[in-house]
């Protein structure tokens, strides 16, 4: 693994992280651990690179199986471009909870995650993303356009997935040039990753 420094988007120095709001600055919007092995099993065979962009506290990272090489930049905006096999993230969908932005980024507000993904989808042509439900559901215009560059699956996850988020998240499965239909799916990972079905 390269690397693997903890930092990007929460500092490497926990204490200093501690806010009035407590440590759910560095814990509660990390990917939960269930989450993390459901992603990691859709790397696609064949891969061998991937890029976790904002790796918080290392959870995608580490349910990431050994044998891969594992990219996780300290900081996401200074890393040079570069290609991989496959990119995992759960990118921080607000400026208010990410560390180390540009300034000329911070005007994106609850839009940093889509342009996180977007980054991405230009270093690799296999993309698994966590993202917020409003990335697909609150525009016309950014829906169009993942499914026109490949959006192979989409799986909802439970309002609780994170503990003090009530944000809808969703897993975005991207493939660039994929244009069949695209799966939905409705799992409930808080407990396990054996993808019990909701429905």
């Amino acid at each position: 693994m390269s690397g693997l420094k903890k930092g990007g988007f929460f500092p490497a120095d926990e204490e200093s992280a501690k806010t009035s709001e407590g440590e759910k600055w560095l814990t509660d919007f990390q990917t939960p651990v269930p989450v993390c092995n459901y992603m990691a099993e859709m790397i696609p065979f064949g891969a061998r690179t991937i890029l976790e962009p904002t790796a918080g506290l290392w959870n995608l990272v580490r349910a990431i199986p050994p044998e891969y090489h594992v990219t996780a930049p300290a900081d996401f905006f200074a890393m040079p471009p570069g290609r991989f096999d496959c990119v995992l993230t759960n990118p921080p969908f607000s400026s208010r909870y990410a560390f180390g932005v540009p300034p000329e980024l911070n005007k994106y507000g609850m839009r940093l995650g889509y342009h996180i993904l977007q980054e991405c989808m230009k270093m690799s042509d296999d993309v698994i993303a966590l993202m917020p439900w409003f990335t697909i559901s609150d525009s016309d215009v950014r829906l169009r356009a993942l499914k026109r560059w490949g959006l192979l699956t989409v799986t909802a996850l439970p309002r609780a997935t994170f503990q003090y988020a009530r944000i809808q998240t969703v897993i975005l499965q991207l493939r660039k040039g994929f244009d069949g239909d695209t799966i939905f799916r409705v799992f409930d990972l808080r407990n396990d990753h054996k993808k019990q079905s909701l429905f």
